[in-house]
Formats: C-alpha cells, structure tokens, sequence
C-alpha cells in the first residue's frame, strides 16, 4: 500500500499552548502509515521543517490573521496566498488536506481544492462555531467550507450537534474526543514543590488551567471562594494560565478581600503542567455559555483526572463528556456563585468523596481517552478517503 500523506493546517501548534494545540500534536504525532506535514504559525520556513519526529514534520509561514473572510479584500488575499502555498504542498494525488478550523483555515483549503488541490477534512471545536454564528458572511463561509468538506471531524458529541443545526449531513461527522496522556498526567507526580509555595499544612488547594477567558468562570469561582471564607478559611485557589480576563479578577479578587487566598501562576511551562495537578486537591473550572462562547470539550478536565483528582465543571457544552456526572466530578450551573460554592464545600469537606472521584476519573481517563485510541479513528478516516482518490 502506497505511503499515505496528510496535511495539518493549523494556527495553532506546540510550543503554542491551549486545548487544540494539545489536540493536535496528540492525534497527528500518532497516526499510523501517514507521513504528516503540519503547517503552522511562525517565520516563513520553506525548506527546512522546524521539528521532525518520527513520520511528523512541521514548517511554518505567518499564519494568523483576525481577517477571516472573504468580503475584505486583504482577508480575500491571504485565504489566496494561503490557498496557493497548499497547492505547492501537497498535490491532489499525494494525500489529504486536515484543517484545523473551518475559520480561517479550512477557507483557504476550500479555494486550494476548487483549483485542483487535494480534498480537504475540517475539524469543529464548538468555540469556533459560535464564534461563526455572530456574522452572517461567516456563518455562510462556515457552511461553505464544510459542504465542500471529505469529512467534519468533531470534538463533542455537542458540537456535533451544533455542525448538524448548520446543515451538516450526519454522514459527514465523526465524533474524535480529545485525549490525555495517563504516563504523564498521574496520581504519583510529586506536586510538593508547588503545593508548598501556595498551601500550608491543613489547606484544600484548588486548581485552574486555561486561558482567562470569561467563559471559563474564574470570575465565579473568585466570587464562591469568598462566599466561603467563614465556612473554609482554609480555601486555596491556584488559577494557573493568562489571558485578556487576568486584570479584571486580580481586581476582583482584591474587592472581595479574599487576595491572601487566589494566586494567579501565570502561564505553566508544560513540563510543569503535570506538578501542578499533582498539588490541588480538586480541579475547579466553571465554565458558561458567555454570548455564545461555549466550552467545546475540555481536555484540562481529562488531566486533571489522569492525575487522580476530582473535578468541578460547568454543566454546558461538551464538558458533560468530558465529566462524568457525579462520578468523576460534578456538574454545575457555572453562572450560579451558590451552585459552584455549594460543589466545592461539597468535595472540600469529604476527602472519602475526593478519592473515589479522583480513582473513578482515573481509570475512566486511562481507559476511555487515550491519544491512541484518538489516532486510530483519525488514521482510519484517512485510510478511507485514501482509497476513494
């Protein structure tokens, strides 16, 4: 059987951070029998792939860019420019083209394949699809890029749904939910270290990671901590990440008087990542529907298991997949301060509980969410659309 080849056309990819950077290194570093080249943000690097491993080779050109249609004339150009460095990439004979969103990535893949280019496959995140329905020009393009599509590939069962409600056939969607790496991410990593700069002995550390973002709730969470400052004074709430929201809760935090208890980590080398986890005693993320901006999956919430620890999530989006109601976590309201206070005097005050849901997330992680399982579905698209070339 001929080699396979795949293209990812992705903005984001490491040593970018975030859920779908994950995503896609976990998934395209793994696939069986393809050759992968991934196009990514960065310097112009037409000849010499800025990292290879194994059958996974990565180039990068600029790529990023908020001009995400085709009525501006400069967005016109750049999806163009975008399509025409494809077509010099891989030929409609070589393989198939995987984008990693259908804005902005998946429009200049469409133009590529309407000029002779390869066909192209279009993954939906759930974010990015709310983001589209805020525009009319978008929510067109998206529909476009998708009826054009090989095949949607979604994350949730969710956004699954929502391609649906856009006029995707069922035919098209295969569901791939994110993975976790359970040899990294496990209950035996010594968190000490970071334990000890944020808690004393006696205290219940509470974790975020994620971008600050106002969907994600640490707003809320702030808000529940200092409901329950009589109740547990001895709350820690460690929000590891940064973003456009960082200010805004610092000040909050500082309003509600509870700046000796929440402490901002900042960004999180990867390497690190894992210690983090190990530290906190539940994983807090109260996600909420914030004008439409959902949370598509939640890979943090499959780490955080991983490691062994239970979770709390915003009962919305694709998290109900990613947490398994009242088993490994629990579900919440994230727009309610009492629902998010009450789920975490409830986890704070059994640490019975607090173990059997960090054990239950652990083997549901380990046995459910593995990067190999994510691959061979990917691997087995790729087979099939192979042999209808």
């Amino acid at each position: 059987m001929p080699t396979l080849r795949a293209l990812l056309l992705s903005e984001l990819f490491p040593p970018a951070v975030g859920g779908s950077a994950v995503l896609f290194h976990g998934i395209y570093s793994r696939l069986a029998d393809t050759d992968v080249l991934v196009l990514t943000d960065g310097p112009a690097t037409p000849a010499t792939p800025r990292e290879r491993s194994g059958r996974l080779n990565v180039v990068t050109r600029p790529l990023a860019t908020r001009r995400w249609g085709v009525v501006d004339p400069k967005g016109l150009w750049q999806h163009l420019r975008l399509a025409w460095h494809l077509r010099r990439l891989i030929s409609r004979r070589q393989g198939l083209i995987h984008c990693a969103r259908a804005l902005p990535e998946g429009v200049a893949a469409m133009i590529a394949h309407a000029f002779g280019g390869p066909r192209y496959v279009c993954w939906a995140h759930g974010e990015d699809l709310a983001s589209a329905l805020t525009s009319r020009e978008l929510t067109w393009l998206t529909k476009c890029v998708y009826r054009r599509a090989t095949a949607a590939l979604a994350n949730s069962r969710n956004t699954a749904t929502m391609l649906g409600a856009l006029g995707v056939p069922e035919t098209k969607i295969q569901i791939v939910h994110p993975a976790v790496d359970a040899d990294r991410f496990h209950p035996h990593v010594d968190g000490r270290g970071v334990r000890e700069r944020y808690a004393g002995p006696g205290d219940i550390v509470l974790l975020s990671v994620g971008r600050l973002q106002r969907r994600k709730g640490h707003d809320i969470a702030i808000q529940a901590i200092a409901a329950l400052r009589t109740q547990l004074p001895n709350l820690r709430y460690v929000i590891a990440g940064d973003g456009e929201e960082r200010s805004r809760l610092e000040q909050l935090a500082a309003e509600l008087g509870v700046q000796d208890r929440v402490f901002f980590a900042g960004t999180v080398s990867d390497a690190d990542l894992p210690a983090f986890y190990a530290a906190c005693d539940i994983f807090l993320l109260p996600n909420r529907v914030d004008d439409g901006d959902i949370e598509g999956f939640g890979i943090v919430f499959l780490e955080a298991a991983a490691s062994g620890k239970p979770v709390i999530g915003g009962d919305n989006g694709g998290v109900p997949e990613a947490v398994e109601r009242d088993v490994t976590g629990l579900l919440v309201d994230g727009a309610d301060v009492w629902a998010v206070a009450a789920a975490i005097a409830d986890l704070a005050t059994s640490e019975e509980r607090r173990g059997r849901m960090g054990l239950a997330g652990r083997v549901r992680a380990h046995g459910c969410f593995s990067w190999q399982r994510a691959a061979a579905a990917v691997s087995e698209l790729q087979r099939r659309e192979a042999s209808h070339a």
